[in-house]
């Protein structure tokens, strides 16, 4: 066996929450992997480690089934501590590193119980309370330095953002016309905003001659419609677990996203973007991602009876006035280099 570092990730994916979670947690273990260590995952359930296989490219991770709800984190420390106890497969001693914790349902004393066993980590959006963790990541803009009392170091700021290394070192490209637009709705897209948006653009003058790219996936509330609608519309054609998502997205002049992930991964790749909410966690993004990229968002698609009008209305905006785009793409790229998950796997090792 080789005697090197292994970190065991803690997360989960499903219909529920996303995808958000699983994807930034394996662009994080691809980053310790080229730093020369280890990751090995731990889920709850069967679920989440479909999901998790399904995203790996090159490399496959060791991935752990707890049998457990995702929702009870409190409940699942046992077969979590007995993880811990039966140790990394790649390792002399049997012992992992570290634990990286990356679920909007942990608690403060779930944290404490498992940083008396080996250091802790934890990634963190919502700011529901001071985390008691060895490590806390939290990637907004401007999160409160103030916060954290509790953490034994913290790395706050858009430059720990956990990309995909494919979308690091890329350089916005500036075109005189908008040709293509990406559509990204999230894992599940339950107000259909990907099909609903695609058949307005498919009608509106303003976009004849734009080729629409969407994103979907197997967990697509409306994946069947949307997949209809591009049997009927050539200009319409669907992505599916893409793999080269850096190449597809450099090569669209705008985007609308959901404010999440893929947001992140626009502004590094310098494409300018207008997004939108689906979920409560995205809400802080959009607004930080207006206040400090610059990136416009039409609302909340749960409550915005306009959100597509709308969504197309700073498209059309965007598209008749290149200045206004190129300057949103250099902000947007400014703001997110896409190299966070290499900073993130180094302080990990550094535990």
């Amino acid at each position: 066996m080789e005697d090197r570092k292994t970190v065991l990730i803690r997360t989960d994916g499903n219909p529920d929450i996303a995808t958000g979670h699983l994807m930034r947690c394996l662009s994080i273990a691809s980053a310790l992997r080229e730093l020369g260590a280890q990751a090995e995952f731990a889920v709850a359930d069967p679920v989440s480690a479909g999901l998790l296989a399904s995203f790996f490219e090159k490399e496959n991770f060791p991935v752990h089934v707890l049998h457990t709800d995702y929702r009870k984190p409190d409940a699942e420390l046992p077969a979590l501590k007995r993880l811990l106890e039966n140790g990394a497969a790649g390792q002399k001693d049997g012992r992992f590193h570290c634990l990286l914790i990356d679920s909007y349902f942990v608690t403060p004393p779930y944290l404490e119980e498992l940083r008396r066993l080996l250091p802790t980590a934890y990634l963190d959006d919502l700011r529901a309370f001071d985390c008691p963790a060895d490590l806390v990541i939290n990637y907004d803009f401007l999160p409160p330095r103030d916060f954290y009392s509790q953490a034994g170091r913290t790395l706050l700021g858009g430059q720990y953002t956990p990309l995909r290394s494919q979308f690091s070192g890329l350089a916005p490209a500036f075109r005189e016309r908008v040709g293509s637009l990406l559509i990204s709705t999230g894992g599940t897209d339950a107000c259909n905003v990907a099909g609903r948006l695609a058949s307005f653009l498919l009608r509106a003058p303003q976009s004849a001659s734009w080729r629409i790219h969407a994103l979907t996936g197997p967990m697509h509330a409306h994946r069947q419609e949307l997949a209809a609608l591009a049997a009927r519309e050539s200009r319409l054609q669907l992505h599916e677990n893409v793999k080269d998502m850096a190449s597809l997205m450099t090569g669209c002049d705008l985007a609308v996203s959901a404010a999440g992930t893929t947001l992140y991964e626009l502004c590094a790749a310098g494409v300018p973007a207008v997004s939108f909410t689906l979920a409560d966690n995205q809400l802080s993004c959009a607004r930080d991602m207006q206040r400090f990229a610059g990136v416009p968002c039409a609302g909340d698609a749960r409550q915005e009876k306009e959100i597509i009008e709308t969504l197309a209305s700073l498209l059309f905006s965007l598209a008749e006035n290149r200045e206004k785009r190129d300057a949103l793409a250099r902000s947007m790229h400014a703001a997110v280099d896409g190299k966070g998950a290499q900073r993130i796997a180094r302080a990990l090792l550094a535990l």
